[in-house]
Formats: structure tokens, C-alpha cells, sequence
């Protein structure tokens, strides 16, 4: 089982337990396949932050390495011909498109699609990461964004052009993109954006009357956190399942009658609501069409 210290070089489609998976500790670019360290210097645009550019092949890169090679993100965007920061959306990742290992694996769907994506930290009130009442492909309970008053959670936000944003919404079935206009969401360099988009799917799996944030995430929430492996162990022995774990692991991906049983006992499970932070878009907007601000830098 996968809890603490997660593997960086495997996702949820290797074994449902890695999900959500493994945060960095710090905003990267994801770029060729690997991650590339983003220093969030306070009162910096994003496109003006430093890149500690990664040449080797491990999927870490220089978020786990040293790297000597420094740009700023727009250099690098010029450099490789590709769409300036203002020509990009703003789009949350919460769930697994922060874990290197899905990234790699959704980017090798489309090869011939940059895989080019920012990602920098921030941090969403009024929201917290909880796990859905469904089932993923993988055999996982994949996150949703549920309105937790006062709680304050770890989010991330990319900036994608159009085709990028094609792929991944063919990864989310299910999801819709939903917008936020709130003011809520501030990144850990201190600007903000008018708007930001997410995927959103209103149904949470409800345990003993609550929600379940992911252990993975970190945040300040009143709600209990479980890693997936132990929801994965509960829901088994709900099932009655006779079956070792990896048995059972194995048969929640192939088995479609186990898939429907299961997934008939999620949906007594399931808490459906709507979230006020989060509407529905007339569009989607690039920076260039919308408002930036900067917190004024703490003391």
C-alpha cells in the first residue's frame, strides 16, 4: 500500500493508492516530459519567475536536482515558439494533474501536443479537496472541490492554451469547467486573477455524515483526511470482498460486475451540492482579457 512518501515515477493509473498523488514542494513547470522548479517570488508576475531548468531524464527534474540553467518562464515560452503568458487560460489542478507521473502519462496521449504547463502554488478559501462518490477507470475515488466554509486548501494554478485544454477535458469525463469569480484564490506569490476555471463535479462521497479530504493535500479543514489506500480498505470490507487487497486493487479496474456493485453502494453514498463559489462561465478567458492584481509583500 501507498501512503506516506509516495513515489514520484508512478500514478494512479499504476496502482489506484497513489491518488491524488504526491504534491511538489514548490511551483514548477511541467516541460518534456519532467518537472522544472519555479523559485514564487513575492510581487512577480508569473511570467517574469525564475525556472531552474532540468536537463536530465528523471521526471523530478530540478524539483529533486540541482540545475545551473536559469530563465524566466516568458524566455522559455519564446524560446520554444509557443503561446505568450497573457494568450493562456488560468485552470485549476487539484486532484491528479498535479502528479508528475499522471502528467507524463495524459501528455503520451497526444505526443504531438507541447506538454509546456506552468504550475504554480496558491492557496482557495471556502473550498476544500474531498474525494468524490465515484469511481475512477484507475479503481480510485478521484477529488472534487466541495464548499468547506473556513477551510483554506493547497491548489494549483496552470495556465493552458486552447489545444492544451482540449486534451485535458478529454481526460476528465464526467467534470465540467466551472468559473470563479470570488476573490478567494491567491497565489503563493501574491497576484491574484479575475477569473480562474476548474473542473467541477458537485457529488462527494459522505462518510459517518462528512466529507473526506485527501491526506495528500495540505490545507486547514475541520474535516477528517484519509489517505486512498484506506479508503480503498473500508470500501472493501464493505463490500465483503473475500479476496486479497491486490485482488481486489486488480478486479476495481477489469471487472465490470465488481465496477457496478461497487459503484451502486457509492451512489447510497453520495452527498450531491452546489458549490456558490463557482459558476458557470459564458466563456473562457485569457489573461490578456481579464484583471491581475498583486497582494501588497508581507512584512
Amino acid at each position: 500500500m501507498y501512503r506516506e512518501n509516495k513515489p514520484t515515477h508512478i500514478g494512479p493509473y499504476d496502482h489506484p493508492d497513489i491518488y491524488p498523488g504526491p504534491r511538489p514542494a514548490s511551483s514548477f513547470l511541467y516541460h518534456n516530459g519532467k518537472a522544472h522548479r519555479i523559485d514564487e517570488m513575492e510581487q512577480v508576475p508569473v511570467e517574469k519567475q525564475i525556472v531552474h531548468y532540468a536537463r536530465g531524464e528523471d521526471v523530478s527534474g530540478s524539483l529533486a536536482f540541482s540545475s545551473s540553467e536559469q530563465f524566466t518562464v516568458e524566455e522559455l515560452l519564446l524560446s520554444e515558439g509557443l503561446s505568450p503568458i497573457e494568450e493562456r487560460i488560468p485552470l485549476l489542478a487539484y486532484g491528479s494533474n498535479v502528479c508528475l507521473a499522471q502528467l507524463r502519462y495524459k501528455f503520451s496521449l497526444n505526443p504531438d501536443l507541447s506538454d509546456f504547463i506552468l504550475y504554480y502554488r496558491a492557496e482557495l478559501k471556502d473550498t476544500d479537496v474531498v474525494a468524490g462518490s465515484f469511481l475512477a477507470p484507475y479503481g480510485a475515488l478521484p477529488a472534487v472541490i466541495a464548499p468547506v466554509p473556513g477551510a483554506k486548501t493547497e491548489v494549483w494554478v496552470t495556465f493552458v492554451d486552447r489545444e492544451q485544454l482540449e486534451l485535458l477535458n478529454r481526460t476528465e469525463g464526467g467534470y465540467v469547467l466551472r468559473e470563479h469569480l470570488h476573490g478567494k484564490l491567491t497565489l503563493k506569490t501574491g497576484e491574484h486573477f479575475e477569473r480562474v476555471y476548474a473542473y467541477y463535479y458537485p457529488h462527494a462521497f459522505l462518510r459517518e455524515g462528512s466529507y473526506v479530504r485527501f491526506k495528500d493535500i495540505p490545507g486547514e479543514s475541520e474535516l477528517p483526511s484519509m489517505w486512498q489506500a484506506d479508503l480503498l480498505n473500508e470500501l472493501k470490507a464493505m463490500l465483503g470482498y473475500g479476496g486479497h487487497r491486490e485482488e481486489f486493487i486488480h478486479e476495481l479496474r477489469w471487472n465490470p460486475d465488481l465496477r457496478t456493485k461497487l459503484s451502486t453502494m457509492l451512489n447510497g453514498m453520495d452527498y450531491t451540492f452546489e458549490h456558490p463559489d463557482w459558476g458557470i462561465p459564458n466563456g473562457f478567458y485569457t489573461l490578456n482579457e481579464m484583471n491581475r492584481s498583486q497582494l501588497k509583500k508581507r512584512p
